[in-house]
C-alpha cells in the first residue's frame, strides 16, 4: 500500500511537472510582451508615427520574441498626452488529455508628466 502511494505521487509530480513545462513558456513570452510595451509605448509617445505603424512595428517585435500576434490584434489609443498599446491574442497549449487555449491582454501605457 506505501509503494502504490509512492507511486501515484511520483506520477502526480511527473504529470504537473509536464504541464508547467508546457504552460510556463506562454506565460514567460507575456511577461516579455508587457515589458515590451511599456518601452515601445513611452518610446512612440513622443514621435509622430501613425497607431497602424506603431502596431506594424509592435507586431514584429513581438514575432522576435516568438509571441504570435497579428496587426489586429494590437491596438494603438492616444490620449490627451499619453499612449496606450494593448495587446490582446490567444496562445494554444496541445496538452495531450484537455488541449487548452491561454487569453493574454497586455497593455502598455504612458502618461504625459505636463499634464493633469
Amino acid at each position: 500500500m506505501k509503494e502504490l502511494k509512492s507511486i501515484f505521487v511520483l506520477l502526480l509530480l511527473l504529470v504537473g511537472a509536464f504541464v508547467i513545462y508546457k504552460v510556463f513558456p506562454a506565460y514567460w513570452a507575456d511577461y516579455k510582451l508587457s515589458r515590451l510595451l511599456e518601452d515601445q509605448a513611452l518610446s512612440y509617445s513622443y514621435t509622430t508615427k501613425s497607431d497602424s505603424e506603431i502596431a506594424t512595428a509592435i507586431v514584429q517585435k513581438a514575432n522576435e520574441i516568438d509571441v504570435p500576434l497579428t496587426s489586429e490584434e494590437v491596438t494603438v489609443h492616444r490620449g490627451d498626452g499619453d499612449l496606450t498599446i494593448t495587446a490582446q491574442y490567444s496562445v494554444h497549449v496541445d496538452l495531450p488529455i484537455y488541449p487548452l487555449d491561454l487569453n493574454f491582454k497586455t497593455v502598455g501605457k504612458t502618461k504625459n508628466a505636463m499634464t493633469k
